[in-house]
């Protein structure tokens, strides 16, 4: 997965992710939001552009790392569940 970073402020993130879905970008943006961030999944056309996350907040670097941190706790979490539900 290659992500560009389009704009880095104090308290905006604008990332563009390259030859993915929206899939990864409404993740992160749902998760961002459970940490009491605000973020935005944005693509103008779905066949011309890649997606984009906007994250802003006090520390939106902090903010993305802790919901990129949190998604792979439940990916970990589901994918135990799932093994042990084949097991059955």
């Amino acid at each position: 997965m290659n992500v560009k970073v389009l704009e880095d402020k104090k308290e905006k993130l604008l990332l563009e992710f390259e030859d993915e879905t929206e899939t990864i970008t409404n993740l992160l943006a749902t998760q961002i939001w459970n940490e009491k961030g605000e973020a935005a999944a944005v693509r103008d056309h779905p066949f011309i552009e890649n997606p984009k996350l906007v994250v802003i907040g006090r520390n939106p670097k902090r903010l993305l790392t802790k919901a990129s941190t949190a998604l792979e706790e439940q990916c970990d979490e589901f994918k135990e569940k799932f093994r042990r539900a084949l097991e059955k």
